[in-house]
């Protein structure tokens, strides 16, 4: 039993047979509030005291790691005029139907590529009269094959040759095993703090107890060499290279 439990146990004890010692009726209610009340002021009295005999540090754990996914976001538009709306209509499918022949030559899996419904958006002159439409469709293209995605992002040649509006191009570096790395990365800053507990206790000549409370903080995953934190946590997806960090505030008892 620990100790202040031990404490507490015997200061409840002793009080119940001092009350029955004065008291005609040993289950008066009063008495019974009493004890309770003095065996949650020994409580505190205890959990005060141990706050001098407690040592809190933070560990620490950070890891340079590559992205094994990417996902290739493009927005295809087309303009045209008030009454050419449906025109519209057929030039984006046909130019979607287009770049996803050509995403299934590159070697991409028809089950990585989406696409999204169409958006139309109205043009307006100066005196707002509609001039026109705008219609704007998103391809999404999952690929695990980072070097050939990267290849076809940079290559404009199969957009110039149709003609074709991007709206938007972008790279989303992704990593599909973060669970297990954050494990990776919480077991270190265990040990990290384990060993600042030991560096300061022993310098202190007190000997270090059990771990008693531990609370993990958020993970930052930055560009790599980053300074960038956030309260609510980091997931860059910008860089194909990334560096994922967290800390680890650890209670120690001193005996």
């Amino acid at each position: 039993m620990p100790l202040y439990l031990t404490i507490i146990t015997i200061i409840a004890v002793v009080a119940i047979l001092v009350w029955m010692k004065v008291s005609k009726n040993k289950f008066n209610i009063l008495g019974v509030a009493f004890i309770i009340g003095l065996s949650i002021f020994s409580l505190f009295f205890w959990q005060s005291r141990q706050s001098s005999t407690s040592l809190r540090v933070v560990g620490y754990s950070s890891k340079l790691f590559e992205s094994d996914l990417v996902k290739w976001n493009i927005t295809l538009q087309k303009s045209v005029g008030v009454n050419d709306l449906n025109r519209g209509y057929q030039l984006m499918s046909s130019d979607i139907e287009a770049f996803k022949t050509y995403l299934l030559e590159q070697g991409m899996a028809a089950d990585n590529i989406g696409v999204h419904p169409v958006n139309i958006y109205q043009r307006y002159d100066k005196d707002g009269n509609l001039t026109g439409h705008n219609l704007n469709q998103r391809v999404f293209v999952l690929s695990q094959d980072l070097d050939k995605i990267e290849d076809l992002a940079l290559d404009p040649d199969f957009f110039a040759k149709r003609n074709m509006v991007l709206q938007n191009s972008n790279l989303e570096y992704l990593y599909t095993k973060l669970p297990e790395l954050k494990q990776e990365l919480l077991a270190a800053a265990t040990e990290d703090a384990l060993a600042r507990a030991q560096e300061i206790s022993g310098s202190a000549q007190t000997k270090l107890g059990k771990m008693r409370e531990a609370r993990a903080g958020v993970f930052q995953i930055t560009e790599p060499y980053s300074t960038d934190v956030s309260d609510y946590g980091i997931y860059n997806t910008e860089t194909r290279q990334k560096s994922i960090s967290v800390t680890l505030t650890a209670y120690f008892n001193l005996r």
